[in-house]
């Protein structure tokens, strides 16, 4: 992309109208994400349930943070919620608390998303010298594969794409997976996620039971979005289950090795017993707060679990679900609705703004 001068002064104002929006609850390593940010953005930290170490590390801090909380500990549709509504920016640039910008990146995605509405850069995962951090690292690039999704981090959006996309930026009811299911409403309303992959940010390494816990987790928020209808629901779960683990563990072990396979065996098996957690348990006791409209999306070929691209078919199984739950998310024609001018006036301020209540 050309950098001449009237290009870079347009940069320099969609920097201004920027946030970096960070989940944050007792991540010391916080500190380390905020210096890689080389950008005069704002930075907002939505905190839930944060750590005294974290509140002195805030507190101490010699840049300038926006700060909120929720009080839903764990909740991370609801803390970007709180982030979204704390800033009046234009453009979100969402990031975890274990990663750290390489050099250039915040400025690279603000420059890609004055054109695109959606723009996603690279995770570069760490590894450790222990087995399971390689293996880890390995079926996390499996998991991202050759579909181009909104999975964050990093990743920047224009906030004017709420309005296509049902209203709300995340739902606050699943607590995990909030990224895989803002995406599939990406795809029922027909905007592209632009994929920067020299926008490289840096995750710390994982450890293979922490990566356990996250599937765990994941499987909780798989259950609650089934039942609230946001996911579908496979229509004969036993016998679909195994057909998409099995299909999905093939090309694992194809693709990243058999011990990549054997470690992601392990992982869907934390997956599916977050989800008869939830089943069993409610552990984030949310089924008083279902919408009365709350019901399953049942399929045959339901959406799998390793993948968030949807098939023609689980699309208009998912635009009828939002339909009947009062949400209408159409396609929409003309994405320049969203850059009408690269240098346009900013986007009318959203402090304050109620957060949408899906109905």
């Amino acid at each position: 992309m050309a950098t001449d001068p009237m290009d870079e002064a347009a940069v320099d104002r969609g920097i201004a109208r920027t946030a970096v929006v960070i989940a944050l609850r007792d991540d010391l390593r916080i500190a380390d994400c905020i210096a890689s940010i080389d950008e005069d953005v704002e930075i907002v930290l939505a905190l839930n349930g944060p750590s005294d170490a974290v509140l002195k590390l805030i507190a101490d801090h010699p840049r300038a943070l926006t700060v909120t909380e929720i009080e839903d500990v764990g909740n991370l549709g609801a803390a970007y919620n709180a982030g979204a509504a704390a800033t009046d920016r234009q453009y979100l640039l969402l990031m975890d608390s274990d990663c750290t910008f390489a050099p250039g990146v915040v400025r690279s995605m603000v420059r890609s998303v004055l054109t695109e509405p959606v723009v996603k850069g690279q995770v570069v995962y760490g590894e450790s010298a222990g087995l399971l951090s390689r293996l880890t690292a390995r079926v996390r690039e499996f998991d991202e594969g050759d579909y181009v999704s909104a999975l964050s981090p990093p990743l920047i959006y224009n906030r004017v794409i709420v309005e296509h996309i049902g209203g709300y930026h995340f739902d606050e009811l699943i607590h995990w997976c909030e990224d895989r299911e803002f995406d599939f409403r990406l795809q029922l309303a027909g905007i592209p996620v632009t994929y920067l992959p020299e926008a490289r940010i840096f995750h710390d390494a994982q450890h293979g039971f922490a990566n356990m816990r996250s599937y765990f987790r994941y499987g909780v928020g798989e259950g609650i979005a089934q039942e609230t209808g946001v996911f579908t629901t496979p229509a004969i779960p036993v016998v679909w289950r195994l057909f998409e683990a099995a299909r999905t563990l093939a090309h694992c072990a194809r693709d990243k090795g058999p011990g990549a396979a054997a470690y992601y065996a392990l992982l869907k098996a934390a997956l599916h017993t977050g989800t008869a957690h939830h089943l069993l348990n409610d552990p984030y006791r949310v089924r008083d707060r279902y919408p009365a409209s709350a019901k399953r999306a049942r399929m045959v070929r339901s959406i799998p679990q390793h993948s968030t691209r949807l098939t023609g078919p689980q699309q208009r199984r998912l635009r009828r679900a939002h339909w009947e739950a009062g949400r209408r998310i159409e396609r929409v024609r003309d994405l320049s609705v969203f850059h009408p001018a690269a240098t346009g006036p900013e986007a009318a301020s959203a402090v304050g703004e109620a957060r949408q209540q899906q109905v």
